[in-house]
């Protein structure tokens, strides 16, 4: 399934096996070479926004990182070119920054500790860092990831260790493969041979991890990635006041207390008045599930999600719309960049078209027609008048009156299937279902037929 997401050529070489994460204008991919069996890092990205320069930014990152870059919209015009220049002098920079030394940045500066966020809670234990590829680095409760290995969101674990990797080859101690173990103080194990943790460098004269200040600098940090709007179901405050729960729905309790927000991954159903179709490959889920939340207990045993504001979401967890997920902090916070809600326009109905003359008639009801204008009779959406016969006959449930302004969810309704009638004000048969009559719309939110004038005035959010 993860290889329709990328071109042929790329899944000639290399078979993309889990999602990693995420940034503002990127995804992040892990892969391994179909051939040789090392792990990469796929960073796909979407150059919309992207200026050459910073796009060149982001080809060399990749390359000091070799990782596999993807940019599958850079096609417009003369942008390739302009990328070129950009990149041409991105590398010249930084070939200055560095004296000339290395390539693609990979200069001789030590690396920067770079401690994984939330790593302070993982289990405690005697080797809490090592179980998962790491060392303990930074303030003493972090860990950082072992040279060669690279850190998996979804695993909450260094991985994809590769023994061949530049850091290693640059930076393990030499000699050191000869060692039994790796009890240099402040050494951990890269591959098959010790490395000094990430800003120290080490000593051929005293022969231990020296502390250094010549450090290589920290990627920059991506902007936050905008969330998603929080989407009420219009009227599912009726569902409560009804003794349902939004989670009965599909749905969770929305930040007004009041409405129910369909769970990510699912879509409101109108016709059956509840959030369906959920699928946990949809790209609400795909790009704002929580990281590893597939493997919380919680999640697994009892098909729950225990952070606050958070909700199931296909089989992991999802903060709620509006909110993002704190890797640091691992609970889910305000997002601050939200995306904005889509408004859509109001359907326009038919005008009511009173019968010459149906004010004599004893009953609207008894000719397929409903009470209008000024005593006079509207035929039933779906009916035609039928002058010979004085009554609106060949009633068609599939007109498109019908289909278009059909109340949805009213053919569930007691009244409509018990009594064949429909209770809501000024709506009558259409179908097996109800319709509001001629200039009056359904209001979703208030759970009632109100007046076009009225309705136009204002746009529904979706």
């Amino acid at each position: 399934a993860l290889a329709r997401q990328f071109p042929e050529p790329l899944n000639d070489v290399y078979r993309v096996e889990a999602f990693v994460g995420q940034g503002a204008f990127s995804t992040v991919w892990r892969a391994t070479h179909r051939t040789s069996g090392q792990v990469r890092a796929i960073k796909k990205i979407d150059t919309t926004d992207l200026s050459p320069r910073e796009i060149a930014h982001e080809v060399t990152d990749c390359m000091r990182r070799l990782a596999v870059l993807l940019i599958p919209s850079l096609v417009a015009s003369e942008r390739p070119a302009r990328v070129g220049r950009a990149l041409q002098q991105e590398l010249e920079d930084r070939s200055l920054r560095s004296g000339g030394r290395g390539q693609h940045g990979l200069e001789g500066k030590v690396p920067h500790p770079d401690p994984i966020p939330g790593s302070q809670t993982w289990p405690s234990g005697s080797d809490k860092c090592g179980a998962r590829n790491a060392y303990e680095c930074g303030d003493g409760e972090h860990c950082c990831c072992m040279f060669g290995c690279i850190y998996d969101v979804e695993k909450d674990a260094c991985s994809g260790c590769d023994p061949s990797d530049p850091l290693v080859a640059k930076f393990h101690i030499p000699a050191s493969h000869l060692w039994r173990t790796c009890n240099i103080k402040n050494s951990h194990k890269c591959g098959s041979a010790c490395c000094c943790n990430a800003g120290y460098q080490w000593g051929l004269e005293s022969r231990r991890c020296e502390e250094t200040k010549d450090l290589a600098e920290l990627p920059k940090s991506l902007p936050q990635r905008q969330v998603p709007q929080e989407d009420l179901v219009p009227g599912s405050q009726t569902w409560i006041e009804a003794g349902l729960t939004c989670e009965s729905r599909n749905a969770y309790s929305c930040s007004d207390g009041r409405h129910c927000c369909c769970r990510f991954g699912c879509l409101f159903n109108a016709e059956q008045d509840s959030c369906t179709a959920c699928r946990d490959d949809t790209p609400e889920v795909q790009s704002f599930h929580i990281p590893s939340s597939h493997l919380w207990t919680e999640r697994i045993e009892e098909g729950s999600c225990t952070p606050e504001h958070s909700h199931v979401c296909g089989k992991s967890c999802c903060c709620h719309g509006q909110y993002r997920w704190d890797l640091e902090q691992r609970h889910c916070v305000r997002a601050g960049v939200v995306k904005a809600p889509r408004r859509i326009g109001v359907l326009t109905p038919p005008k009511p078209a009173p019968i010459a003359g149906s004010q004599t008639w004893l009953s609207c009801e008894a000719k397929n027609a409903y009470v209008c204008g000024s005593n006079h009779c509207c035929c039933m959406f779906g009916c035609e008048y039928n002058l010979e016969r004085d009554a609106c006959s060949s009633c068609n449930d599939k007109d498109p009156l019908v289909a278009k302004f059909h109340i949805p969810a009213s053919h569930l309704w007691t009244a409509r299937r018990q009594e064949k009638n429909c209770d809501a004000s000024n709506s009558h048969r259409c179908g097996q279902s109800c319709c509001c009559n001629g200039d009056y719309v359904w209001d979703m939110e208030l759970r009632r037929c109100t007046q076009a004038a009225q309705a136009d005035e204002t746009t529904t959010e979706s």
